[in-house]
């Protein structure tokens, strides 16, 4: 039987190996072992002489074997929480691009199972047998995009970095994510200049990112002598509309909501919708993430612009920081984010464009 971990031979009709690569190359073993290892530390010149080789023999290397196998695995897990929000799936993207521009690759995984029916853990919750396979798999680092809300603890051993999360102040991660403080500045200033005065805020349920853009929302209305005015609510549309719903049957209903997410603040609009409400005349709404779908024309969603290509690829970077300093103290990245304008707080009369 005697095939040794790691394609070191093969027994004839088997598949090709690194030594019948590194023998047609005219190269050593451990040179075309580092070529798909560490290719950025391989000259382009002989890099690409072993990718053709490789190429043309149909060899491709033994993932699994080889991160069992070495001290070092060849990747870097990106662990991607929520998969109902887009701009997760952004953010991800954009950590693999940076990856790939230093001559890295990342794995990509989801580790939350959804649980509609357990108010406890609306957000889903974290299973535990992928975060084991993640452990066994040993990768270079971790890369979370989004809030796990029962995340501590579970990634000892591994450099992590958070991206478009707020880790606990003890957990020594480092973190990449929107300065909420602006974010709410520039909404809280974009709609007073339109006139709005009575501005709710629907979200601040959802973790520690959820909390602190309420924290944030409040700052800003009242350092401009605004009364703040909030709806508990989390993540999805249909937390958005049952907030937006309880809002707009006040007596006096706000002429502004902002929503933690865009996803909720699509739900704040089906609600003013259903209500007979006319946006932007009637309700001015604001979310924040500029998702694609914000863009939409049906849609068209104000929203606060988080910088998502930038959050990732600062999280790859971050990760080649630790990598290179193991030593290095755990660092809060903040991206200065924009907002978008849209028809929803804006009328073009003119284009019918915002």
């Amino acid at each position: 039987m005697g095939t040794a971990v790691g394609d070191e031979s093969r027994a004839s009709g088997s598949r090709p190996t690194i030594r019948d690569v590194a023998a047609a190359a005219g190269v050593s073993k451990s040179l075309v072992s580092l070529a798909f290892k560490e290719p950025q530390r391989v000259s382009d010149k002989r890099r690409q002489l072993i990718l053709r080789t490789a190429r043309k023999l149909g060899y491709q290397p033994n993932f699994l074997a080889r991160s069992l196998a070495t001290d070092g695995s060849p990747f870097v897990g990106i662990l991607v929480v929520n998969l109902h929000n887009p701009i997760f799936a952004e953010i991800a993207d954009a950590v693999r691009v940076e990856l790939d521009a230093r001559g890295e690759y990342g794995l990509i995984t989801s580790a939350t199972v959804a649980d509609d029916e357990d108010p406890e853990q609306p957000y889903g919750r974290i299973d535990s047998r992928v975060i084991a396979m993640l452990q066994d798999l040993r990768p270079k680092a971790l890369i979370v995009v989004g809030t796990v809300l029962e995340h501590e603890g579970l990634f000892d051993g591994i450099p992590t970095v958070y991206a478009s999360s707020e880790p606990s102040r003890d957990s020594e991660c480092t973190s990449v994510r929107m300065d909420d403080t602006q974010g709410a500045e520039l909404v809280i200033d974009h709609l007073r200049g339109l006139g709005h005065e009575r501005i709710a805020f629907v979200g601040g349920q959802g973790g520690a990112v959820a909390r602190t853009r309420e924290k944030a929302y409040r700052r800003a209305m009242e350092s401009r002598g605004l009364r703040p005015i909030v709806r508990p609510a989390g993540y999805f549309e249909s937390d958005g509309y049952a907030a937006a719903e309880e809002l707009l049957a006040l007596p006096s209903p706000p002429t502004a909501i902002v929503s933690i997410n865009d996803i909720s603040a699509i739900g704040v609009l089906a609600a003013a919708d259903d209500a007979g409400v006319a946006v932007p005349d009637e309700l001015a709404v604001v979310g924040v993430d500029n998702i694609s779908l914000s863009a939409l024309k049906r849609i068209s969603l104000t929203s606060v612009d988080p910088q998502n290509q930038t959050i990732g690829r600062l999280s790859a970077r971050a990760v080649f920081d630790m990598l290179a300093d193991p030593e290095e103290p755990a660092k809060q990245h903040l991206i200065t984010p924009q907002l978008v304008i849209r028809r929803s707080t804006v009328r073009d009369d003119t284009t019918g464009r915002p």
